[in-house]
């Protein structure tokens, strides 16, 4: 296996898994937890939000720098520069306005609740920001596995 190959491998299996066990698992996870009310939980889950939004931006770039030498399409290596795009737009807006919202809400209680419907109509926009990304992943890992002919 060639190292641009074995690079982006190992950047696409940590962008999947920062995804889908960090974001759609773990953190989960901690909101539900029993042991914490809602506001503690959004307290403790916001570091790793942010640590999560760094492991993705750069698994995505250290993807894209591999993808010219790893993928013979030039549709892999565009892929995957959008998904850089898309993984720092995630680090540097949405992570840090989603932080701001959360702060400001009260989750026991539920007020502001104007604040509280716009902090959650960001958060599904987050969710569906992962969403792409991992569409994206998988779409540069199935241009990877396709053959030249």
């Amino acid at each position: 296996m060639r190292p641009a190959a074995l690079i982006g491998a190992a950047a696409a299996a940590l962008l999947l898994g920062a995804i889908v066990v960090g974001h759609f698992v773990a953190l989960p996870a901690i909101a539900a937890s029993p042991l914490l009310d809602a506001n503690l939980a959004k307290a403790v889950s916001g570091p790793l939000a942010s640590r999560l939004a760094d492991i993705l931006f750069a698994a995505s770039a250290a993807l894209a720098l591999a993808a010219p030498r790893w993928i013979a399409s030039r549709a892999g290596t565009t892929l995957a520069l959008v998904l850089v795009g898309a993984a720092l737009a995630h680090r540097l807006l949405l992570v840090p306005h989603l932080g701001r919202l959360w702060a400001r809400v009260d989750l026991v209680a539920g007020r502001p609740a104007d604040l509280l419907a716009e902090a959650q109509r960001w958060a599904d926009h987050q969710q569906w920001l992962l969403v792409a990304m991992a569409a994206l992943t998988i779409a540069v890992l199935g241009l990877a596995t396709r053959r030249q002919v």
